[in-house]
């Protein structure tokens, strides 16, 4: 997966958790849109499970990192353990972020760069208090992956990142 250049990188410091709904999925590097689809692909509703799954486990396989498919499903059951009701194909359109995945790429970036602390507190706005752990145990291995792969997450602006919604 390519690395941002400079300017993009420079350009995610002015992202900010609270207003994910105005950063553009164009606006991402390769290795946070990936993130991004595959959250999106795992916890919209699927016509056929069975493709849905085929899918996601190939496009693991196609970004060498197959070992993390495992980790983003567990972290989708944590944050979301119900699929939306919004099909696929309608999600994966969208260009806005939503705050599930802002907050999850906020926080891989975190882990990425060592600071496990501030990865607890973005995951405490998008996951309930008991499903914390494993949330960021899964995350940290999908963080692992995407560094093997060559892929590196911007880190956001927190704004208040303790301020939960559980």
């Amino acid at each position: 997966m390519a690395q941002p250049s400079a300017a993009a990188h420079d350009a995610a410091a002015g992202y900010t958790l609270a207003r994910c709904d105005d950063v553009s999925i164009c606006d991402l590097s390769s290795a946070e849109q990936f993130l991004v689809w595959a959250i999106r692909w795992r916890t919209s509703a699927q016509d056929d499970n069975e493709f849905a799954e085929e899918c996601l486990k190939d496009s693991f396989v196609r970004a060498g990192m197959p070992e993390a498919l495992d980790a983003l499903q567990d972290y989708v059951c944590a944050t979301c353990p119900l699929k939306l009701e919004c099909p696929a194909s309608r999600r994966l359109g969208c260009w806005r972020l939503n705050e599930l995945e802002a907050h999850s790429l906020h926080a891989v970036s975190c882990l990425q760069a060592g600071l496990i602390g501030e990865a607890w507190l973005t995951l405490r706005a998008v996951c309930p208090e008991t499903r914390l752990q494993p949330a960021l145990e899964s995350l940290q291995a999908i963080g692992a992956a995407l560094s093997r792969a060559g892929g590196t997450i911007r880190r956001w602006q927190a704004g208040n990142p303790g301020a939960t919604r559980h």
